[in-house]
């Protein structure tokens, strides 16, 4: 379809993810992600990550700018 390469390097810095941890989290080994992302057909599972991802910031559900603290003050003297 696209450059779902490119996709999944700005999906991974957006989560900051490293292959590393996507094979942690999916209990697979590093090389296996590796060589799974760099097939000439890519995973269809990571596709829906991407696609799930690139939705949800287009719907801003996920947001990079907000700030660390949710605290409201509402007793104030």
């Amino acid at each position: 379809m696209s450059d779902w390469k490119e996709r999944y390097e700005a999906y991974k810095k957006g989560m900051g993810y490293k292959n590393k941890d996507i094979a942690d989290l999916l209990d697979r080994k590093l090389n296996s992600i590796e060589v799974s992302v760099t097939r000439d057909k890519f995973p269809d599972t990571f596709k829906l990550a991407i696609i799930t991802y690139e939705q949800m910031l287009l719907k801003g559900r996920i947001t990079y700018d907000e700030p660390e603290v949710y605290k409201v003050e509402t007793d104030k003297k």
